[in-house]
């Protein structure tokens, strides 16, 4: 087993957050549904039997109305964005539990890096630190047919669901070649040269179809990326066990002063 020094936190903060706005919602959705009724029951009954014209009552439970409406809609924002954080959240998870378990005890995890230098930040889901080099690893939980390239120049990729429908997503490859670009930078000093940090892109749902056009040594599933990493363990290390674990120790250190 290898050993993990971080976990995925990013992601459960943001789920916590939602969970605390849907709390808030529930109380104001019960608050404003019930002072539009009692205000729109009272001024229609003010109107019809006290003083006709438009009420104060009505103005009232209308503004109270526009108001539920609006936070209904929210909150049905944050029941799908709850929804995607936590599946996004357990296939990150799924993926670091498979390296923590699939690599060799001298190679280090972390999990959620957060990385600065200078005025350039990222954050990495997946870092390996080894004797054979790093790894950068960007992990989705896309599904249906993934058509894309990996070349710099082709920026937007697609996503085609099971129901035919069409989206565009960003290059992942780019993300991750921006990641590995950062890390270089802070290593700058080290023994680690560029071409030994290399960046991954997983496409870790079962459901993903992949047809990537040049994704060799680029795109993965999970396990092809545990395949990937371990192939480097029967080539010369260029670190030693020492110098690896210090590189992850420094990364994790810069990551709690961040």
């Amino acid at each position: 087993m290898a050993q993990t020094l971080t976990n995925e936190r990013s992601l459960l903060r943001r789920q916590e957050s939602i969970e605390k706005e849907l709390q808030l919602l529930k109380r104001m959705r019960i608050i404003e549904w019930s002072g539009a009724a009692l205000f729109i029951i009272f001024g229609l009954i003010w109107k019809f039997f006290v003083e006709s014209g438009t009420s104060a009552w009505l103005i009232l439970g209308g503004g109270l109305l526009f108001l539920a409406l609006g936070h209904e809609a929210r909150r049905k924002e944050s029941i799908q964005e709850h929804a995607d954080t936590q599946s996004t959240r357990g296939t990150k998870e799924e993926m670091a539990h498979l390296l923590d378990n699939k690599l060799a005890n001298d190679h280090f995890i972390l999990n959620d890096l957060r990385l600065k230098v200078g005025r350039e930040k990222c954050w990495i889901d997946h870092l390996v630190v080894a004797p054979s080099g790093m790894f950068v690893i960007n992990t989705l939980n896309w599904s249906g047919k993934i058509i894309g390239d990996t070349s710099r120049q082709s920026h937007t990729w697609k996503i085609r669901a099971t129901d035919g429908t069409l989206r565009p997503a960003r290059n992942p490859v780019g993300r991750a070649l921006r990641e590995r670009r950062i890390l270089c930078n802070w290593l700058k000093g080290t023994q680690l040269i560029w071409e030994r940090v290399h960046p991954l892109v997983i496409l870790a749902s079962p459901d993903a179809d992949i047809q990537v056009t040049n994704s060799e040594k680029r795109v993965f599933t999970p396990e092809q990326a545990v395949a990937f990493i371990n192939d480097f363990c029967f080539e010369k290390p260029i670190l030693s066990n020492e110098e690896v674990e210090k590189l992850a120790s420094g990364l994790n250190e810069q990551q709690e002063q961040a």
